[in-house]
């Protein structure tokens, strides 16, 4: 079957074709559940209409999919839609490494870690049962920072018929380019084994005489089994011993080796196992057989055993013993691998979980570097994850609404502030312990030998331990009109923290030292935030969206060299308050965020789900809002900016000055202001920029814009605090009266907005885990009636006041509401569409808008997202990009 761009296969669109032939078609398209592009195999009708051939290929699809490795691309699932049959296969980025060799041999130093990544990628497959059988350049991708993916593992014999020995290399079912059938069959037969093109049954043997080819191949430039036509290329590998007197020159011996055994034509005598492979090319880098933390699990078994030890809770004493053993192999201070080898890797949420990792702490790295920790949110909830770098098991942290984390200088405990309380759990038995309250969103946390470090009334405190009392740290500098210090980062040795100050003037950011016992602060880089420190003696910093690194002496916070550009602008997500999210472990490994994992697009959905992408380009987008006049759509863009999209005229005005920590863009309610945070404060500024933008007075940092209130100079808050969690506030935009409290009770309220007549305001709660949305009468503010049925959060009114919007988690809800008597008459709450779209930034805050005409404004991720990428001694690269000064 042909399918044209755009056709809707269940809840896949298509978007391109990627390659056809004898075995089918494979689609780039949309997974409009996940928000994923995929790749979709689509199986010809001949293959459909035999039932033991269909029958046996989804089983054979199952123990794919059960393959889960940084070198191998994933099996998401097989579908059937319709008469359709499906395999739902990772899209994969990158260059396939046939076009590489298009250009030529590959050198020494990129081949070989190459090389080293097919063979973890073989071996963990071999492991688990599985024979790749059509391994080959066009099934193998390098992205372009190093990384190897490799593709259609086992898919050969899937699609084979019941019986054969041997798939017909003509049906190969590799498609992932467009390609001639003589194409096909010229690429497969390069790379089979003599007893595979013999008709043989094969075995691994065949994928480590196809690893060896590859390796030559990529070694010479030349294929090691030429010819015209299929014919001669089979001939060729039934007759010819490769020439390894082509390798090139400075071909270490032990590779020359390698592939003297990999290329042995009996079976019988060649290389008996592929980890043996792995191990000669790992020998060659100076790396031990297995390092502590690789991405390389052992085997099935052990990592059955592994997870079990690790996760299982069972009573309170094998609970002690489990979390034990899974800190104490992550606190030791050895790197991840004890060589100086560059290795990378991604680190992916668990798919019912939205990522939050740019704001303030939202990442963290253990110092040995062997445990991540991630903010993100789980059906509505948002939390701190933590995972081991060498596990695919991720650990939910206890407590609701969670926002920054930092490790402990040991490595054994992770602290974590959820509505404003500061608290640290322990990775060996559990126990959690309460630090000290008052804390305010926004503002990072470090964690160093003298204690941890948090932001509070704007500026930064320190506390000791449990039961200390938290002092103070800095004040803000009323001469310089400073309204924030936030991102603290701790020098080796505890004495000293690093932070960023900001000014309502751009340019006006800049990195200071403060003493962690107190005392007068000190300059360090003028125009610089996010100050990371880096265990090569350099400070990392961001400028104009870029990271550069600066010499810094430790001892003295004193700057004693030029900076040198080591990422450059937009390669890194910036974080909401103007941050980098980017952490360096003191043993050299790099985690950070991609900026492409974070490009979202502005969408009208209707209550049916059908989805009409708008014209504005996909960006950071959060908050949309439509204007009063219902001509402009107003989001805040890369988390700096205000922007609006004009949707008669079809064009982006910027609306606002870059500033770090602007978002939860608000119209007001006449439109000719906008209320939004920025440098982590309420702010006001007019539309026609008459005037300079202005915190709002007695705005607090822990406030945060829901929506327009009853005056054209108000605006409803919510508001987090000690005790009560987070309430409803209203707020005078210009000081005429001081913030009066509308829903303060126990649990906790936000997202407040008030019904088109103001008779009504509705928000979202939670008590005890759960969340709900609710309404009270304004502004008698008495009984409170529960809207949602079940957990709901991010409400909204319809234009006209007669429907309540929600989300449930899994879908956008509807609640017909009628306010005209004493007491509300509420509906039954009824799906509309699929929740496939993006939470946002906060709770309880509606991160989309319902227009008049009965849709929804949304947002799309544009990419898989949910990754941290990995760098494991990285701090080996940083010198040799110092070295050469910088990037470019």
């Amino acid at each position: 079957m042909s399918l044209r761009p755009g056709t809707s296969l269940g809840h896949y669109e298509i978007l391109a074709l990627l390659g056809a032939g004898g075995m089918g078609e494979v689609y780039r398209a949309r997974d409009t559940r996940l928000g994923r592009d995929v790749a979709l195999k689509i199986l010809p009708e001949a293959f459909v209409n035999d039932p033991d051939r269909l029958a046996r290929f989804q089983r054979e699809a199952k123990t794919l999919a059960s393959l889960n490795h940084p070198h191998i691309a994933h099996v998401h699932g097989f579908e059937e839609i319709g008469t359709t049959r499906a395999l739902v296969l990772e899209l994969v980025a990158g260059e396939d490494l046939a076009q590489r060799l298009a250009h030529g041999a590959v050198p020494m130093e990129e081949a070989l870690p190459i090389a080293r990544q097919i063979a973890e990628a073989i071996e963990v497959a071999h492991e688990a049962g599985i024979i790749h059988r059509d391994l080959k350049p066009a099934n193998i991708t390098v992205r372009h920072d190093g990384q190897v993916k490799v593709l259609d593992f086992g898919l050969a014999k899937a699609m084979e018929p019941p019986g054969s020995a041997v798939a017909d290399p003509a049906l190969s079912p590799t498609l992932t380019s467009p390609a001639t059938l003589q194409g096909t069959l010229l690429g497969t037969a390069a790379y089979m084994a003599p007893e595979q093109a013999r008709g043989k049954s094969v075995d691994k043997r065949a994928d480590i005489w196809a690893f060896g080819v590859v390796l030559y191949e990529m070694l010479t430039g030349t294929r090691a089994f030429p010819g015209a036509n299929g014919t001669e290329v089979l001939a060729a590998v039934l007759r010819d011993t490769p020439d390894l007197t082509a390798l090139p020159a400075d071909t270490p011996p032990s590779v020359r080796h390698l592939l003297a055994r990999c290329l042995e034509r009996d079976p019988s005598r060649r290389l008996r196992d592929i980890g043996e492979a792995r191990i000669a090319l790992e020998e060659r880098a100076g790396s031990p057989p297995v390092a502590a933390g690789t991405t390389r699990e052992s085997s099935p078994r052990a990592r059955g055993v592994e997870r079990l030890a690790l996760w299982s809770l069972v009573a309170v004493a094998a609970a002690s013993v489990t979390l034990a053993a899974w800190a104490v192999r992550g606190r030791g201070n050895a790197a991840l691998t004890s060589t100086l080898e560059v290795q990378r890797f991604d680190v992916a949420f668990p798919r019912d979980i939205e990522p939050s990792s740019t704001t303030e702490g939202g990442i963290a790295l253990s110092p040995n570097g062997k445990i991540v920790a991630m903010t993100g949110w789980k059906r509505g909830v948002r939390t701190v994850f933590v995972r081991r770098l060498d596990s695919e098991d991720t650990r939910e942290m206890p407590g609701l609404f969670l926002e920054a984390s930092a490790f402990s200088p040991d490595n054994t405990r992770i602290a974590f502030f959820g509505n404003g309380v500061l608290q640290s759990y322990s990775l060996i038995d559990g126990e959690m312990r309460t630090l000290t309250s008052g804390v305010e969103v926004g503002g990072g946390l470090a964690w160093g030998e003298t204690g941890l470090v948090f932001a509070r009334e704007r500026a930064l405190w320190i506390v000791e331990g449990e039961g200390r009392e938290a002092r103070r740290l800095t004040t803000l500098d009323a001469g310089r009109r400073e309204v924030a210090h936030s991102g603290p980062a701790i020098l080796p040795g505890g004495r000293i923290v690093l932070f960023s100050t900001f000014t309502p003037e751009l340019g006006g950011e800049r990195i200071e030292a403060v003493p962690t016992m107190g005392g007068p602060r000190s300059v360090v880089l003028e125009r610089a935030t996010s100050p990371v420190w880096s265990p090569t003696g350099h400070l990392l910093f961001t400028r104009n969206g870029g990271v550069l690194a600066v010499p810094l002496d430790a001892a003295t916070a004193t700057v004693t060299g030029t900076a040198t550009p080591v990422f450059p602008a937009g390669q890194i997500a910036a974080g909401h308050s103007g941050t980098t999210a980017l952490r360096v472990a003191r043993t050299g490994t790099l985690a950070y965020v991609p900026s492409d994992s974070l490009l979202r697009r502005l969408v009208s959905v209707a209550r049916d789900g059908a989805a009409l992408p708008l014209d504005l380009s996909p960006g950071n987008l959060q908050t949309p809002r439509l204007s009063p006049d219902r001509r402009r759509v107003l989001v805040t863009d890369s988390a700096s900016v205000l922007a609006a999209w004009d949707l008669e005229r079809r064009s982006r005005e910027q609306l606002t000055t870059p500033s770090p920590g602007t978002r939860f863009g608000m119209w007001s309610r006449d439109g000719s202001q906008l209320m939004y945070r920025r440098f982590n404060v309420p702010t006001l500024a007019r539309i026609d920029a008459t005037e300079q933008p202005m915190p709002i007075p007695y705005a607090t940092a822990n406030d945060f814009p829901s929506g327009p209130g009853p005056g054209a100079d108000t605006l409803l808050v919510s508001r987090v605090q000690p005790g009560s969690l987070s309430d409803v506030f209203l707020l005078s935009t210009i000081g005429a009266f001081e913030p009066k409290p509308i829903v303060v009770t126990s649990g906790q309220e936000g997202g407040p907005h008030l019904s088109p007549d103001q008779r009504w305001i509705v928000y979202a709660t939670a008590y005890g885990g759960r969340t709900a949305v609710s309404v009270r009468r304004y502004a008698s503010l008495g009984r409170q009636w529960q809207v949602s049925e079940g957990s709901g959060t991010q409400a909204r009114w319809s234009a006209n006041g007669r429907e309540i919007y929600y989300r449930d988690g899994t879908s956008v809800m509807a609640v017909p509401f009628d306010g005209l008597g004493d007491e509300p008459v509420i509906g039954k709450a009824m799906p509309l569409f699929r929740d496939d779209y993006e939470y946002g930034p906060g709770i309880s805050i509606a991160n989309y808008d319902p227009t008049p005409d009965g849709r929804f404004l949304m947002l799309r991720r544009e990419s898989q997202g949910g990754q941290l990428h990995i760098v494991q001694n990285w701090t080996e690269e940083l010198k040799q990009i110092i070295a050469r000064g910088g990037v470019r």
